[in-house]
Protein backbone atom coordinates (compact mmCIF):
# COMPACT_ATOMS: atom_id res chain seq x y z
CA UNK A 1 0.00 0.00 0.00
CA UNK A 2 1.37 3.27 -0.76
CA UNK A 3 1.07 5.85 1.60
CA UNK A 4 2.12 9.55 2.26
CA UNK A 5 4.67 10.17 4.67
CA UNK A 6 5.65 13.77 6.51
CA UNK A 7 8.42 14.61 9.00
CA UNK A 8 8.46 18.16 10.81
CA UNK A 9 11.35 19.69 12.22
CA UNK A 10 12.08 22.21 14.11
CA UNK A 11 15.15 24.54 12.91
CA UNK A 12 18.30 24.53 15.42
CA UNK A 13 19.28 28.17 15.66
CA UNK A 14 18.58 30.75 12.27
CA UNK A 15 18.47 30.38 8.63
CA UNK A 16 19.32 34.60 6.99
CA UNK A 17 16.66 34.21 4.20
CA UNK A 18 15.00 37.36 2.01
CA UNK A 19 13.17 35.11 -0.19
CA UNK A 20 9.81 36.81 -1.23
CA UNK A 21 8.15 32.98 -1.16
CA UNK A 22 6.80 31.89 2.57
CA UNK A 23 8.16 28.05 1.53
CA UNK A 24 11.38 27.04 -0.35
CA UNK A 25 10.66 23.76 -1.57
CA UNK A 26 13.40 21.68 -2.40
CA UNK A 27 13.88 18.17 -4.24
CA UNK A 28 16.03 15.18 -3.07
CA UNK A 29 16.70 12.65 -5.29
CA UNK A 30 16.32 8.72 -3.99
CA UNK A 31 18.03 5.91 -6.12
CA UNK A 32 14.74 3.38 -6.89
CA UNK A 33 12.58 5.54 -5.24
CA UNK A 34 10.40 8.48 -5.10
CA UNK A 35 12.35 12.02 -4.57
CA UNK A 36 11.92 13.70 -0.85
CA UNK A 37 10.25 16.78 -1.12
CA UNK A 38 11.69 19.32 1.74
CA UNK A 39 9.83 22.28 2.30
CA UNK A 40 11.74 25.14 4.33
CA UNK A 41 9.87 27.89 5.78
CA UNK A 42 12.82 30.24 7.19
CA UNK A 43 10.15 32.51 8.64
CA UNK A 44 8.96 30.20 11.11
CA UNK A 45 11.73 28.24 11.99
CA UNK A 46 10.42 24.76 10.86
CA UNK A 47 10.46 22.15 7.80
CA UNK A 48 8.45 19.60 6.66
CA UNK A 49 9.25 16.97 4.48
CA UNK A 50 7.39 14.79 2.28
CA UNK A 51 8.02 11.14 0.87
CA UNK A 52 5.75 8.88 -0.97
CA UNK A 53 6.46 5.30 0.94
CA UNK A 54 5.23 1.76 -0.22
CA UNK A 55 4.44 -0.49 3.44
CA UNK A 56 3.75 -3.85 4.12
CA UNK A 57 0.45 -5.41 4.19
CA UNK A 58 1.24 -6.25 8.04
CA UNK A 59 2.49 -2.48 8.81
CA UNK A 60 -1.11 -1.05 6.64
CA UNK A 61 -2.82 -3.09 8.92
CA UNK A 62 -1.41 -1.86 11.80
CA UNK A 63 -1.74 2.01 10.86
CA UNK A 64 -5.46 1.63 10.24
CA UNK A 65 -5.94 -0.44 13.58
CA UNK A 66 -5.22 3.00 15.65
CA UNK A 67 -4.02 0.13 18.21
CA UNK A 68 -0.48 0.61 18.27
CA UNK A 69 2.39 2.68 19.59
CA UNK A 70 6.43 2.68 19.18
CA UNK A 71 6.89 0.01 22.18
CA UNK A 72 4.92 -2.99 21.20
CA UNK A 73 5.72 -3.15 17.22
CA UNK A 74 7.33 -6.30 16.47
CA UNK A 75 10.84 -6.52 15.20
CA UNK A 76 10.38 -6.23 10.97
CA UNK A 77 7.61 -3.94 11.67
CA UNK A 78 9.92 -1.64 13.97
CA UNK A 79 12.94 -1.61 11.30
CA UNK A 80 10.46 -1.19 8.29
CA UNK A 81 9.20 2.08 10.37
CA UNK A 82 12.28 3.15 10.70
CA UNK A 83 13.35 3.01 6.61
CA UNK A 84 10.64 5.71 6.23
CA UNK A 85 11.69 7.95 8.31
CA UNK A 86 15.37 8.18 7.84
CA UNK A 87 14.66 8.96 4.13
CA UNK A 88 13.11 11.68 5.03
CA UNK A 89 15.30 12.76 8.00
CA UNK A 90 18.31 12.15 5.50
CA UNK A 91 16.88 14.29 2.67
CA UNK A 92 16.17 17.20 5.49
CA UNK A 93 19.72 16.83 6.67
CA UNK A 94 21.41 16.77 3.31
CA UNK A 95 19.85 20.22 2.36
CA UNK A 96 19.92 21.99 5.44
CA UNK A 97 23.59 20.86 5.02
CA UNK A 98 24.32 22.84 1.84
CA UNK A 99 22.40 25.62 3.29
CA UNK A 100 25.00 25.95 6.24
CA UNK A 101 27.91 25.02 5.05
CA UNK A 102 27.58 26.52 1.09
CA UNK A 103 26.03 29.61 1.96
CA UNK A 104 28.25 30.26 5.09
CA UNK A 105 24.93 30.27 7.39
CA UNK A 106 26.70 30.36 10.36
CA UNK A 107 23.95 31.36 12.62
CA UNK A 108 21.84 27.88 11.62
CA UNK A 109 23.34 25.49 14.25
CA UNK A 110 25.80 22.22 13.45
CA UNK A 111 22.70 19.56 14.69
CA UNK A 112 20.96 21.64 11.68
CA UNK A 113 17.38 20.45 13.06
CA UNK A 114 15.09 18.48 15.97
CA UNK A 115 12.31 16.04 15.12
CA UNK A 116 8.80 17.54 15.96
CA UNK A 117 6.78 14.58 15.12
CA UNK A 118 6.49 12.13 11.76
CA UNK A 119 2.97 11.73 10.21
CA UNK A 120 1.17 9.10 7.86
CA UNK A 121 -1.63 9.81 5.12
CA UNK A 122 -3.79 8.31 2.00
CA UNK A 123 -4.33 11.70 0.31
CA UNK A 124 -2.08 14.29 1.97
CA UNK A 125 -5.49 15.86 3.76
CA UNK A 126 -5.54 14.42 7.05
CA UNK A 127 -2.47 13.22 9.24
CA UNK A 128 -2.45 10.69 11.75
CA UNK A 129 1.02 10.09 13.72
CA UNK A 130 3.39 7.42 12.91
CA UNK A 131 3.75 5.14 15.95
CA UNK A 132 7.59 5.92 17.54
CA UNK A 133 9.51 4.42 20.16
CA UNK A 134 10.24 7.45 22.44
CA UNK A 135 14.84 7.44 22.48
CA UNK A 136 16.15 8.84 25.51
CA UNK A 137 19.28 10.09 26.14
CA UNK A 138 20.59 10.45 29.68
CA UNK A 139 23.74 11.84 30.88
CA UNK A 140 25.38 11.58 33.68
CA UNK A 141 25.77 14.65 36.11
CA UNK A 142 27.00 14.94 39.83
CA UNK A 143 26.41 18.26 41.13
CA UNK A 144 26.87 19.64 43.84
CA UNK A 145 24.73 22.06 45.61
CA UNK A 146 25.89 24.96 47.58
CA UNK A 147 25.49 25.33 51.13
CA UNK A 148 26.58 26.04 54.48
CA UNK A 149 29.17 23.52 54.21
CA UNK A 150 30.42 23.89 51.08
CA UNK A 151 30.92 27.47 51.40
CA UNK A 152 33.60 26.33 54.13
CA UNK A 153 35.20 24.20 51.95
CA UNK A 154 35.33 27.19 49.56
CA UNK A 155 36.96 29.60 51.98
CA UNK A 156 39.26 26.82 52.97
CA UNK A 157 40.48 26.84 49.37
CA UNK A 158 40.62 30.63 49.38
CA UNK A 159 43.18 29.95 52.64
CA UNK A 160 45.32 27.94 51.03
CA UNK A 161 45.61 29.54 47.80
CA UNK A 162 44.05 26.52 45.89
CA UNK A 163 43.10 26.43 42.10
CA UNK A 164 40.94 24.12 40.53
CA UNK A 165 42.31 22.21 37.14
CA UNK A 166 42.35 24.52 34.70
CA UNK A 167 41.23 21.24 32.43
CA UNK A 168 38.07 21.28 33.99
CA UNK A 169 36.99 24.55 31.65
CA UNK A 170 36.73 21.96 29.00
CA UNK A 171 35.11 18.87 30.83
CA UNK A 172 32.19 21.27 31.77
CA UNK A 173 32.50 22.49 27.45
CA UNK A 174 31.92 19.36 26.92
CA UNK A 175 29.46 18.63 29.03
CA UNK A 176 27.74 21.38 28.25
CA UNK A 177 28.05 20.66 24.28
CA UNK A 178 24.85 19.34 21.96
CA UNK A 179 27.34 17.99 19.54
CA UNK A 180 28.32 14.58 19.99
CA UNK A 181 31.53 15.29 17.71
CA UNK A 182 32.83 17.98 19.60
CA UNK A 183 32.22 17.10 22.94
CA UNK A 184 34.72 13.73 22.39
CA UNK A 185 36.91 16.21 21.58
CA UNK A 186 36.60 18.59 24.35
CA UNK A 187 36.70 15.72 26.94
CA UNK A 188 39.67 14.73 25.16
CA UNK A 189 41.51 17.60 25.63
CA UNK A 190 40.30 17.86 29.27
CA UNK A 191 41.72 14.18 30.00
CA UNK A 192 45.26 15.75 28.40
CA UNK A 193 45.38 18.97 30.30
CA UNK A 194 44.74 16.87 33.77
CA UNK A 195 46.90 14.45 33.57
CA UNK A 196 49.58 17.55 33.03
CA UNK A 197 48.42 19.42 35.56
CA UNK A 198 48.22 16.22 37.87
CA UNK A 199 52.11 15.55 37.36
CA UNK A 200 53.31 19.60 37.26
CA UNK A 201 51.27 19.43 40.50
CA UNK A 202 52.62 16.51 42.18
CA UNK A 203 56.38 17.26 40.65
CA UNK A 204 56.73 20.79 40.02
CA UNK A 205 60.17 20.23 39.32
CA UNK A 206 59.03 18.44 35.79
CA UNK A 207 56.88 21.75 34.51
CA UNK A 208 59.32 22.61 32.03
CA UNK A 209 59.85 19.51 30.50
CA UNK A 210 56.40 18.46 30.18
CA UNK A 211 55.19 22.25 28.53
CA UNK A 212 58.27 21.93 26.10
CA UNK A 213 58.55 18.27 24.75
CA UNK A 214 55.82 16.52 22.52
CA UNK A 215 53.67 14.50 25.26
CA UNK A 216 53.32 10.68 25.45
CA UNK A 217 50.18 9.54 24.40
CA UNK A 218 47.10 9.08 26.95
CA UNK A 219 47.94 5.68 27.15
CA UNK A 220 51.25 6.08 28.74
CA UNK A 221 50.45 9.26 30.88
CA UNK A 222 47.74 7.57 32.41
CA UNK A 223 49.26 4.21 32.72
CA UNK A 224 52.96 3.33 33.41
CA UNK A 225 53.84 7.28 33.73
CA UNK A 226 51.19 7.91 36.51
CA UNK A 227 51.92 4.58 37.98
CA UNK A 228 55.57 5.77 38.31
CA UNK A 229 54.52 8.71 40.76
CA UNK A 230 51.80 6.96 42.20
CA UNK A 231 52.00 3.35 42.14
CA UNK A 232 48.40 3.46 40.57
CA UNK A 233 47.11 3.43 37.10
CA UNK A 234 43.75 5.45 35.80
CA UNK A 235 40.68 3.35 36.58
CA UNK A 236 39.49 4.59 32.81
CA UNK A 237 42.93 3.74 31.37
CA UNK A 238 41.28 1.24 28.10
CA UNK A 239 38.54 4.26 28.03
CA UNK A 240 40.98 7.19 27.23
CA UNK A 241 43.06 5.29 25.35
CA UNK A 242 40.52 4.12 23.04
CA UNK A 243 38.69 7.95 23.17
CA UNK A 244 42.62 9.67 22.26
CA UNK A 245 42.08 7.19 18.87
CA UNK A 246 38.91 8.32 17.94
CA UNK A 247 39.49 12.07 19.19
CA UNK A 248 42.54 11.70 16.25
CA UNK A 249 40.45 10.50 13.94
CA UNK A 250 37.84 13.26 14.58
CA UNK A 251 40.25 15.80 13.62
CA UNK A 252 42.96 14.45 11.08
CA UNK A 253 40.39 12.66 8.64
CA UNK A 254 38.12 14.86 6.22
CA UNK A 255 35.22 13.07 6.78
CA UNK A 256 32.65 12.70 9.05
CA UNK A 257 32.73 9.89 11.84
CA UNK A 258 29.25 9.08 13.56
CA UNK A 259 29.20 9.14 17.27
CA UNK A 260 26.01 8.39 19.18
CA UNK A 261 24.96 10.76 22.24
CA UNK A 262 24.96 8.20 24.51
CA UNK A 263 28.45 6.99 23.68
CA UNK A 264 30.02 10.66 23.87
CA UNK A 265 28.03 11.25 27.05
CA UNK A 266 29.09 7.62 28.50
CA UNK A 267 33.15 8.95 27.34
CA UNK A 268 32.63 12.28 29.31
CA UNK A 269 31.94 10.35 32.16
CA UNK A 270 34.53 8.33 31.85
CA UNK A 271 37.09 11.53 31.34
CA UNK A 272 35.31 12.63 34.65
CA UNK A 273 36.19 9.91 36.60
CA UNK A 274 39.82 10.27 35.35
CA UNK A 275 39.97 13.31 36.29
CA UNK A 276 38.42 12.83 39.49
CA UNK A 277 40.94 9.96 40.59
CA UNK A 278 44.07 12.04 40.02
CA UNK A 279 42.19 14.69 42.42
CA UNK A 280 41.79 12.18 45.01
CA UNK A 281 45.18 11.15 44.33
CA UNK A 282 46.49 14.63 44.89
CA UNK A 283 44.32 15.65 47.77
CA UNK A 284 43.23 12.41 49.48
CA UNK A 285 40.32 12.86 52.15
CA UNK A 286 38.76 15.87 50.37
CA UNK A 287 34.85 15.19 50.11
CA UNK A 288 34.62 17.93 47.81
CA UNK A 289 37.77 15.87 45.05
CA UNK A 290 35.34 12.90 46.26
CA UNK A 291 32.44 14.10 44.74
CA UNK A 292 33.61 12.68 41.45
CA UNK A 293 32.43 9.31 42.01
CA UNK A 294 29.28 9.77 43.22
CA UNK A 295 27.39 10.83 39.70
CA UNK A 296 23.86 10.81 39.29
CA UNK A 297 21.99 10.51 36.37
CA UNK A 298 19.50 12.56 35.03
CA UNK A 299 17.80 12.88 31.31
CA UNK A 300 18.55 15.52 29.41
CA UNK A 301 16.29 14.87 26.42
CA UNK A 302 14.11 12.77 24.98
CA UNK A 303 12.89 11.80 21.10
Amino acid sequence: MLIHLKGCYTIIGKIISNSKKHKLKFSVPLKHKPPVIVEIIPTENRVESFHEFEVSKEMWEILQSNLYDGKNLPGNLQAELSETTSNISRATRKVLNLIKYCFNQTDLDENLFSVRGYYWSIDRSKWKPLPMRLHVVLDIQNLLSINEDNAKAIQKYLESDFEPFFALRHLHRAKNESNPRYKWIEATIAAELAIKEFLIRKKPEIETLLLEVPSPPLRKLYGSILESFTNQRSPKLNELTRGAEIRNKLIHRPKEIKIKDEEANKYVHDVEIAIGHLLTLLYPGDPIMERFFKPRARLVRAR
